[in-house]
């Protein structure tokens, strides 16, 4: 529960630094299209990695997975 409460601050975060300071998200604006159309097979993939290892690298896909997330959802 903690992990998803930091997870939510920090897109809560982004979204309100995209609406003061839409420059800092300017630098996607270009790749946007790419990052919303790969959702399902990035899903996919993140989700059998996480299956297939072990819990070590787990975390690490969990990383990268929410990383991806918020990038997708700040665009």
């Amino acid at each position: 529960m903690r992990t998803l409460g930091v997870v939510l601050v920090l897109i809560g975060v982004l979204l309100l630094f995209q609406q003061f300071q839409p420059a800092f998200i300017e630098p996607l604006r270009a790749y946007a299209p790419y990052i919303k159309d790969a959702f399902w097979g990035v899903t996919l993939i993140a989700f059998g990695l996480y299956l297939l290892t072990r819990k070590a690298l787990r975390k690490l896909v969990l990383l990268l997975y929410i990383i991806y997330l918020i990038i997708y959802l700040v665009v």
